[in-house]
């Protein structure tokens, strides 16, 4: 069972650097953990705040799956994936990127990992909403061979063999074999995961659980099994997880 972090995990908040894990859900958090055979968070933060954040035991895969676990990866990294070039890139990125950012002076730059974020949270909202913004960045990071990718209300760039959520849960299933898989995300950037799961449904039971906001465009959770109309209903979800956890047939 496999889950996003920042609006899933954890409530939005202003400071990505002040979300934790939801005390409400770790009682559910902890029970799943028990029965079923994995539990993975995927998200954009690193692998090791990610690791921090979550409970012990939980494969953690960082920069939308781009840092693994060593259980599905000796190297630590997709295969193919030049750490070199790609941070070279990436720090060329930045440096236009933060020049471009100066121009708006309520958006906030975000340094990551493998990847820098450009917040519009907090007073820049009407930049966001200009379509001319992305394609300015998408421009600037194709320009150092890098890509832009859009989510709620943040814009990120992210360097040369960057992968997105649908390959890292691909790779979950192919590296662990589970009977059964599950992914519950918020955000544009969880697209990817869902449209993954609809793939692996013929060949496996596969839940796609998304969670519904004003700033994600209703067409993004088309492929959605389960849409919650907020994070209110996670508690709800998982306690349906766990129901179906603990009668699935291999623990009879």
């Amino acid at each position: 069972m496999a889950f996003d972090f920042d609006g899933t995990l954890s409530e939005i908040v202003p400071r990505p650097e002040d979300a934790v894990l939801d005390p409400a859900l770790a009682p559910a958090l902890q029970r799943l953990a028990e029965l079923v055979g994995y539990t993975a968070v995927i998200s954009a933060r690193d692998r090791g705040t990610l690791t921090r954040l979550v409970p012990p035991g939980w494969l953690a895969l960082g920069s939308y799956g781009l840092e693994l676990p060593e259980q599905i990866s000796a190297s630590g990294y997709p295969d193919g994936f030049d750490p070199v070039a790609a941070r070279e890139a990436l720090d060329d990125a930045e440096r236009d990127l933060a020049a471009l950012a100066g121009r708006w002076p309520a958006a906030r730059l975000e340094h990551k990992t493998w990847g820098v974020a450009l917040h519009f949270r907090g007073g820049a909202e009407g930049v966001f909403s200009d379509p001319a913004t992305f394609t300015e960045i998408e421009k600037l990071a194709a320009a150092h061979g890098c890509r832009a990718v859009s989510g709620k209300l943040v814009i990120e760039v992210e360097p040369v063999g960057a992968v997105d959520k649908g390959w890292a849960v691909r790779r979950l299933v192919e590296q662990l074999t589970p009977s059964a898989v599950t992914f519950t995300g918020d955000d544009l950037g969880d697209m990817a995961a869902w449209r993954a799961l609809a793939e692996l449904s013929d060949r496996m039971p596969a839940l796609a659980c998304g969670i519904a906001s004003s700033e994600l465009p209703p067409a993004a959770l088309e492929t959605c099994d389960v849409v919650l109309s907020g994070r209110g209903q996670l508690t709800e979800l998982l306690g349906g997880l766990i129901d179906l956890a603990e009668s699935w047939p291999s623990r009879a």
